[in-house]
């Protein structure tokens, strides 16, 4: 991949959907017109829209917790590890302790470590009538005017008119 001159890296680094506005910050000179353009053009440039591409991903992954931290964090609570801060007392006697979480709390972590895994899967078995296959209404709209058409074979046709 190509390499970024400064002002293109500051340009990647100051991009937030305002090109023209991003070339003002990343230090490129001239009117509004003039850093439109410039900012069209870095744009167009495959090796600097890969850098915002890149950079945006990398801000959106630190801030969205992946399946494994959230599963990591419900066994933390599930198992008692994570402790809160509770302070116990009042005025100069006040003590903040660690308490374990609740319970409840422990359990509503259990049950979505088991819902991530899928361990509480509802599967349900739908029939037709005698146990057969489900129809639909398109099939039975068809199988209506197959019954219909059959009826009316070596019936003299309807007469147009013209």
């Amino acid at each position: 991949m190509k390499k970024l001159t400064t002002k293109q890296q500051r340009f990647v680094e100051v991009f937030d959907g305002n090109a023209t506005e991003a070339a003002r910050e990343a230090g490129y000179k001239g009117n509004d017109v003039t850093l439109a353009q410039v900012g069209a053009e870095n744009l167009k440039k495959p090796h600097i829209v890969a850098a915002i591409k890149e950079r945006e991903t990398e801000r959106q992954s630190s801030k969205i917790a992946t399946r494994e931290e959230r599963q990591a964090f419900w066994t933390d609570v599930m198992r008692g590890n994570i402790t809160q801060d509770s302070v116990e007392g009042k005025g100069e006697d006040a003590v903040v302790v660690k308490i374990p979480p609740d319970m409840k709390d422990r359990l509503r972590a259990a049950e979505l470590l088991g819902k991530s895994e899928g361990d509480f899967i509802e599967r349900k078995e739908v029939s037709g009538p005698g146990g057969g296959p489900v129809q639909t209404r398109a099939e039975i709209v068809d199988e209506l005017l197959d019954s219909v058409d059959g009826a009316t074979r070596g019936l003299p046709k309807p007469r147009q008119d013209k």
